[in-house]
């Protein structure tokens, strides 16, 4: 028995499997059982009803009958005896096929019939047994049918057997037989009530049974096995806090270290820049003074990679004041076409030195915005499109969209994959290009752009197709009037 009680405790999810199962499958056996006995009991119930029923078509065709002679005897014009003769014509057909679906001779009538043995006894044998009185009376029928309509009177022996005789000996015959079905009807249902009885009590008693020997041990295996959970719990819920607490701190102590970084290199930012200039100041004096013209070269070797150094220190120390929060915007109202009038004018140069066209759309439209921060983002996307693209134009303009207009820069550059889209606009990421020159930069420019966009608070997008070009949107409200 404790065994049989006792969870498997190396493996409890198959032990309440079992247990489930022999549970579902004794109250499936019951159900089964209960269902296919009242089913039986049914049909045959439905067998009596159907036999009542035909019993008492039978009655009621026999006194109509008996009527219908009646008023064929008694007629005095030749419609009426027309219209009595077809009447019992199909009365004493339809009592026929009521018999016939009774004796198990023919379905006429459509109804399942199945006499029990005690009734078949009481329908076919004895003395003068149902069956034979009903025989008899129909025959007789079809004689007094078959009869000249002169000989039909109410003296006649077969009409007065009709009216006097048949009647109360098949009605009461009829009658008792009735009388016995609506027994054996009332035997089936109390039958019925007690196999109801027999069931409801094996149910309960299998349910006592399985609350007692398999959901009581469940449960408690159930209620064990939470309060595990919840211990458990409990101590994991301590140990999260604690590690939580811990990375809270170490999180502080990141975000502090970072910040102290971002601002030392933003405050030293004049003085790491001031070095830069003076090697470039001298190297340019240096480069003037050179005996020969190799010597020249290398020296202008020198002052191009001093400027690239410094345009990189630049980009550094930008995006160190932006993480350290020493750049606030400064919003006000102005006119766009000034400021894409002054980009184009300084970008048409460099981009014509590299034999590519350089175009703008003009625009009428009035920002509230920083423009100062609003232009590194612009000089940014032309910087980048002119730098990538090697033959082609580059088109600055404006889209409106609805009250937000997109500033967008368009390239016929190489294009960007669709797997680098998601990573342009964050640190130290660039293009896979063999061709490119690392000197022009880090992969700086978009972070930057991307950090001066979340300071504006507007958005920025990029479109782009291999082998055909980019697309650098920035997104912001237009000023209403």
């Amino acid at each position: 028995m404790d065994r049989l009680l006792k969870p498997d405790e190396e493996n409890p999810g198959l032990w309440m499997t079992k247990r489930y199962i022999f549970a579902l499958t004794a109250i499936a056996i019951l159900a089964a059982s209960a269902f296919g006995t009242v089913g039986l009991l049914i049909a045959e119930h439905k067998s009596t009803l159907s036999i009542v029923n035909i019993s008492g078509r039978q009655r009621m065709l026999s006194q109509r009958t008996a009527l219908f002679v009646a008023q064929l005897a008694q007629a005095e014009t030749i419609a009426q005896q027309k219209k009595f003769r077809d009447e019992l014509r199909e009365a004493t057909h339809l009592l026929e096929q009521a018999h016939l679906a009774l004796t198990g001779r023919a379905n006429a009538i459509n109804m399942s019939v199945e006499m029990s043995p005690e009734a078949r006894k009481r329908y076919f044998k004895g003395a003068y047994p149902l069956n034979a009185q009903m025989r008899g009376y129909i025959v007789i029928l079809q004689e007094i049918l078959e009869m000249p309509i002169e000989d039909i009177s109410p003296e006649h022996p077969s009409v007065k057997y009709v009216l006097e005789i048949a009647p109360g000996q098949l009605v009461a015959s009829l009658d008792s037989m009735v009388k016995f079905y609506q027994e054996e009807g009332e035997h089936a249902f109390d039958f019925l009530r007690w196999l109801e009885a027999v069931f409801l009590s094996l149910t309960i008693l299998v349910l006592s049974v399985e609350a007692f020997f398999i959901f009581r041990p469940m449960v408690r295996h159930v209620t064990s096995q939470m309060k595990q959970i919840r211990d458990f719990s409990k101590d994991l819920e301590e140990t999260v806090k604690q590690r939580t607490q811990q990375l809270e701190e170490a999180r502080r102590g990141a975000v502090k270290a970072n910040t102290a970084k971002s601002k030392f290199l933003a405050a030293a930012g004049h003085d790491l820049k001031q070095p830069l200039e003076a090697i470039g100041m001298f190297s340019g004096m240096l480069e003037k003074r050179m005996p020969d013209e190799r010597s020249k070269a290398i020296m202008k070797d020198m002052h191009g990679a001093q400027r690239s150094m410094r345009s990189l220190l630049d980009s550094i120390l930008s995006l160190s004041k932006l993480e350290a929060g020493v750049i606030e915007p400064n919003p006000s109202s102005f006119e766009l076409q000034p400021l894409l009038r002054q980009l184009t004018r300084e970008y048409r140069v460099s981009a014509h030195s590299k034999g590519l066209g350089l175009r703008m759309v003009p625009s009428s439209v009035r920002l509230q915005t920083d423009p100062l921060l609003l232009e590194r983002i612009l000089r940014n996307f032309l910087s980048n499109a002119i730098r990538y693209t090697k033959e082609g134009r580059i088109l600055l303009g404006c889209r409106r969209m609805g009250s937000n207009v997109a500033i967008e820069v368009w390239d016929t550059g190489p294009g960007i994959p669709e797997e680098g889209l998601e990573n342009i606009f964050t640190e130290f990421s660039q293009l896979d290009d063999p061709e490119r020159d690392r000197s022009e930069g880090i992969g700086l420019g978009l972070a930057i752009v991307k950090r001066l966009a979340n300071l504006l608070e507007i958005e920025i997008s990029c479109h782009s197709t291999v082998g055909k070009g980019s697309k650098f949107a920035i997104i912001l409200p237009i000023e209403q009037d």
